[in-house]
């Protein structure tokens, strides 16, 4: 697959222009080679990873947490680190963070959200999608014990703060990453749980002052989704090899 060819279908096809985003979206690290055909992808642009992808002679990595985030660092110490692994490799790095989170079709939060459809065979429901997270309201009561079932089933990690005293749901909101800031959102918007990935413990303080029941599923386990739905997107589209490299810490 043509370098340029691939960085213009990705750029254009996850919208990366259209986000304000502290991380610096796109093409990250370059290569001295034309062709790409052998493509690793990872949640965390991380020395470990980069080590797998040397060994594996890659010619890409495409992450969802890259290298840069809004400043320009000095090149020093892991900076420099996973820097000269990728470039005294000629292996090339393609970073997208919020683009990857709320894109319509391979983001985090619509690829959690259909997988909640699924598993619990919800049949007549209604997507909203608001600035960067979905809501979806259904007509089938769920009992908010059967959550436990869904994070097992997809090997997520389960917080639950059942600070509204729900016995059954009816509408969740999808909010990826650091979402909890928008609890009270959520909980204008009447849904009954909101389901992110990490807090801090004031936004936990407040969720519970305005009984928003929540549902911390941890980072590094739901965003595994969204680079795994754009590697499918890749495999239809071009003749190109394309791995997971699945690595937390």
């Amino acid at each position: 697959m043509n370098k340029i060819e691939l960085i213009k279908f990705l750029n254009e096809y996850l919208k990366v222009d259209e986000y304000e985003d502290n991380s610096k979206n796109g093409l990250q690290v370059d290569s001295q080679k034309n062709e790409i055909r052998k493509i690793w992808y990872a949640v965390d642009a991380t020395s470990y990873i980069f080590d797998k992808a040397v060994k594996e002679n890659v010619d890409m990595v495409i992450c969802h947490h890259g290298l840069f985030w809004g400043f320009d660092p000095v090149v020093v110490w892991t900076y420099y680190d996973r820097l000269s692994k990728l470039i005294k490799n000629d292996i090339a790095l393609y970073g997208c963070h919020l683009p990857l989170d709320w894109h319509e079709e391979v983001g985090n939060n619509v690829v959690m959200l259909n997988k909640f459809v699924d598993f619990f065979n919800i049949k007549n429901s209604n997507t909203e999608q608001f600035d960067y997270s979905f809501g979806l309201r259904f007509y089938n009561w769920i009992d908010i014990e059967q959550i436990e079932k869904y994070c097992d089933k997809f090997g997520l990690q389960k917080w639950i703060y059942n600070f509204w005293n729900l016995d059954k749901i009816s509408s969740v909101y999808f909010s990826s990453g650091g979402g909890l800031s928008h609890a009270k959102s959520a909980k204008e918007k009447g849904f009954d749980l909101l389901i992110t990935w990490e807090w801090a413990h004031y936004e936990m303080s407040l969720a519970k002052d305005m009984w928003q029941s929540i549902l911390i599923w941890w980072h590094y386990e739901t965003e595994i989704f969204g680079v795994q739905a754009l590697a499918k997107k890749l495999k239809e589209k071009f003749w190109v090899e394309i791995v997971f490299l699945d690595e937390k810490y």
